[in-house]
């Protein structure tokens, strides 16, 4: 018998037996899986544009490279509306999978209540987007709202504005590259393996599957590592618009020869991610937080 058919389990016990008493709930909940890879699979294309695209650092007709500009760019097609609730209901079961994963029993560690805090923070992003993507289609909003760049300089500036905002900026920034190494090493190392059940899908072994989330999660990595990093520059030069979202963090490196690269090798990584989430949908294991 491998480690294959008795997985190095990272949820308890007791959330492997609820899984397996409730199969329909846990197959009809990986479809929040699906619509996160469309969401990241959106965000890497447009991520490409602007790696292909040196010349200007401004938006020009493209789309904001980011997870809330990839659910405006579902509204801009012909079938914007009906895919954006069928969008909408599955970023909503995904953030559901995440909520799931933090109440569930898991060891009582530090680890555990970290893995807890980051679920949270995961769910909540993607209830956001869900939030986003009916309001895209209720009222077709969006076109004139606040870009991610514009949100994160705002808040830069609210935190400066505060006896120890400066260092708070700072504080946030290494935050952010920390998370970016985290994903970083999660790629290299496939942490994510035990995560999947075992078995192929359609023409894909489960490697072909995890050699996708590796460069998946480096690419994640080194997007979380831009935002930091400009975060950080922006506590130092103690100025709130070096601060930048997603897409203005692509943007601003895209103006040397290896910054392009770099982005446009996280772009097309991102782009990889979001087809490992969708194919590795029917093997996503329910989990716990330890």
């Amino acid at each position: 018998m491998t480690s294959e058919t008795v997985p190095n389990e990272t949820g308890s016990r007791t959330v492997e037996q609820l899984a397996n008493r409730h199969p329909g709930v846990v197959t009809v909940a990986r479809l929040g899986w699906v619509a996160k890879g469309v969401v990241y699979g959106i965000l890497g294309l447009l991520a490409v544009s602007i790696a292909l695209d040196r010349s200007s650092s401004e938006r020009a007709g493209s789309g904001e490279a980011s997870q809330s500009g990839a659910v405006a760019e579902v509204a801009r097609t012909s079938l914007g509306e009906a895919t954006l609730y069928i969008l909408a209901g599955g970023l909503l079961l995904y953030a559901a999978w995440r909520l799931a994963s933090v109440v569930f029993p898991a060891e009582n560690s530090a680890k555990a209540w970290v893995t807890r805090g980051g679920y949270l923070v995961s769910a909540v992003v993607y209830l956001a987007l869900a939030w986003s993507a009916l309001s895209f289609a209720r009222h077709r909003v969006g076109t004139g709202s606040e870009s991610e760049d514009a949100k994160v300089e705002r808040l830069v500036r609210d935190l400066m504005e505060m006896s120890l905002g400066r260092w708070l900026v700072g504080l946030l920034g290494l935050a952010v590259i920390a998370i970016g190494v985290y994903f970083c090493v999660k790629g290299v190392l496939a942490t994510f393996r035990d995560e999947l059940e075992p078995g192929s899908v359609g023409p894909l072994s489960k490697e072909s599957i995890v050699v996708l989330g590796r460069f998946g999660w480096v690419g994640r990595g080194i997007v979380m590592g831009l935002v930091g990093w400009l975060l950080i520059r922006a506590a130092v030069r103690f100025n709130p618009d070096d601060a930048k979202g997603i897409d203005g963090a692509l943007r601003e490196v895209t103006g040397s020869t290896a910054g392009a690269m770099l982005v446009g090798f996280a772009a097309v990584a991102l782009v990889l991610y979001g087809v490992f989430c969708i194919v590795s949908a029917p093997r996503q294991r329910l989990t716990g937080a330890d």
